[in-house]
């Protein structure tokens, strides 16, 4: 289990309290604001940007994603949040 599912499985069995992400008046998942943040780095990381607050190697390591680049990594993300997605039910 990655560290990504692992917190989502503490979140579930209420263990882990998440702090609270909204827009305007409407309450967002909070996991599914971090998987939206981090597609848009990885991406642009596979692109050649690079950003100092967020690394690659800290995002291989929660997500479990493998590969030396970030384009390598990217599909595996995209597969990361299809699983969410069907998960929990996100829109």
């Amino acid at each position: 289990m990655t560290k990504f599912e692992t917190a989502v499985a503490q979140a579930e069995m209420g263990t882990l309290e998440l702090p609270s992400v909204t827009t305007g008046s409407k309450h967002v998942d909070y996991f599914w604001y971090q998987l939206c943040s981090a597609h848009f780095f990885l991406k642009l990381m596979a692109k050649g940007f690079k950003f100092k607050a967020v690394k690659l190697k800290d995002m291989k390591d929660y997500y479990g994603l493998k590969g030396k680049t970030a384009a390598e990594c990217l599909p595996q993300f995209e597969q990361v949040i299809e699983r969410y997605k069907v998960q929990s039910l996100v829109n």
